[in-house]
């Protein structure tokens, strides 16, 4: 059947489509730098290629989806913006010399490599944030880290991550439509800042504190928001937030949770319903899990083996939406594309 898209999305999806192959084609190139690494060639279990025709399938879904939300107006065709090309090239070599160091790391299993700027934070960190996630170098403790880690994970997902990390806006939208006047937000584990750069172009009046454990991730978050004005930047953890009862509007994050043991993304849950105020939203992009997606069940169980991700089998098997509506979360929607879901969660009225 012959797919119908309005002209109007077009431009935006064929834009999509070629950053997409653009991002796909540099994933292609990694596996010689893993040869050198490892001495070893062919393709995961991930990428076999009966799954293949199913994961673009997926892959051009979301990037429909989201050429849509940009057509409907829920956030502005700024989203879309590229960094400049002389930046983003002269990055890559960068990502194949790290990506060499990755792959050592991933035949040698070995994820607590630390250099002595990463090691400078170790102490002051929680046990389960200690390690090289990803087999990446530095962890999230490191400048270099910080400026490599968007590009890999475009890398990684084929230049997804963006539209999945968008798909919590529409949900927002429904609770809070408008351009955030008068409206505090709150994102936690905000990384390097990215979806507090796509929140801010949807929401252009609201103020929003940027929270995350890593200080270099911080610092490189600031340097990304720098063009928006009310945006503040606090260094601290999801689980123990530094804020007050009832401050917030609306908490959101992006790929934090499948990162947690399952002890602490209760306490997560916790935290965010604390210092929401009453009728407040939670909100998070994270991996989809088990009951989601079951025909991607074989890429949920590889993903961790690629990747050092401890926590992730634990995250699959345990339903986000369970643990929100236990800590009392009312009303709690859904979106999903490619790898990723969205949910959005209400503080009752009464709290």
């Amino acid at each position: 059947m012959k797919l119908k898209i309005p002209y109007k999305d077009k431009i935006t999806l064929g834009y999509s489509l070629m950053r997409s192959a653009h991002f796909a084609a540099q994933q292609f190139s990694l596996p010689f730098f893993e040869f050198l690494a490892t001495g070893k060639t062919g393709p995961r279990k991930s990428l076999e290629a009966q799954h293949i025709k199913r994961l673009y399938s997926e892959l051009f879904q979301l990037l429909k989806k989201d050429s849509e939300n940009i057509a409907r107006g829920l956030y502005p065709l700024d989203v879309l913006k590229p960094e400049k090309a002389v930046r983003h090239f002269m990055r890559y070599p960068r990502l194949l010399v790290d990506g060499y160091q990755i792959s050592k790391r991933r035949e040698q299993r070995n994820q607590n490599d630390f250099d002595p700027e990463a090691q400078e934070f170790l102490k002051e960190l929680p046990e389960y944030y200690q390690r090289n996630f990803h087999f990446q170098t530095g962890g999230y403790l490191t400048k270099d880290s910080a400026e490599l880690y968007e590009h890999q994970v475009e890398i990684l997902f084929s230049g997804s991550a963006d539209a999945m990390r968008r798909l919590i806006i529409p949900l927002a939208k429904e609770a809070y439509p408008g351009d955030g006047e008068g409206l505090h937000f709150l994102e936690v584990a905000a990384g390097t800042g990215r979806l507090t750069r796509f929140m801010k172009l949807a929401y252009p009046k609201a103020k929003i504190t940027v929270l995350d454990l890593s200080y270099p991730y911080l610092k490189k978050a600031q340097d990304n928001l720098k063009e928006f004005e009310r945006v503040d930047f606090v260094q601290g953890a999801a689980e123990s937030l530094p804020f007050q009862e009832g401050k917030f509007d609306f908490i959101y994050s992006c790929f934090l949770f499948h990162e947690l043991p399952l002890e602490i993304r209760r306490q997560v849950v916790e935290e965010s319903f604390r210092v929401l105020k009453a009728g407040g939203h939670m909100g998070f992009v994270d991996s989809v899990q088990k009951e989601d997606a079951k025909d991607l069940d074989w890429a949920l169980e590889q993903f961790p083996v690629d990747f050092h991700e401890p926590f992730y089998k634990n995250y699959t098997q345990n339903p986000m939406e369970g643990l929100m509506h236990y800590r009392g979360f009312s009303h709690i929607k859904k979106d999903q594309g490619f790898f990723a879901k969205a949910v959005l969660g209400q503080k009752p009225l009464d709290h």
